[in-house]
């Protein structure tokens, strides 16, 4: 088999990475400091219907690229990267306006 176990537990990091446990927790204290349950209810849902959404995207994966090919999988790749450069710089922007503030 050609198959490499040690890149298996690569896959983790990048579904839930520090972005998505920090998005959660903050999203948690929220709803903790709102007591609202509706709130939490809303979290829980979104939580589950990410991972059905993740969880179609892994089972389909080699039938997508089959559609969108190797460019579709760099231009998609591309758009995440500036997807995340854009939140990166937002959070660091409204971390120094509240150090400011203080």
């Amino acid at each position: 088999s050609d198959v490499n176990v040690a890149l298996v537990p690569l896959g983790t990091p990048l579904l839930a990475g520090p972005g998505a446990i920090v998005a959660t927790i903050i999203f948690v204290k929220q709803a903790n400091s709102a007591n609202s349950t509706a709130m939490m209810f809303a979290l829980f849902i979104a939580i589950i219907v990410l991972h059905i959404f993740l969880a179609l995207v892994l089972s389909y994966s080699t039938r997508i690229i089959k559609i969108i090919k190797k460019s579709g999988v760099t231009l998609i790749a591309r758009i995440a990267g500036l997807l995340l450069a854009a939140i990166a710089v937002q959070m660091i922007a409204d971390s120094v306006r509240a150090f400011i503030s203080v």
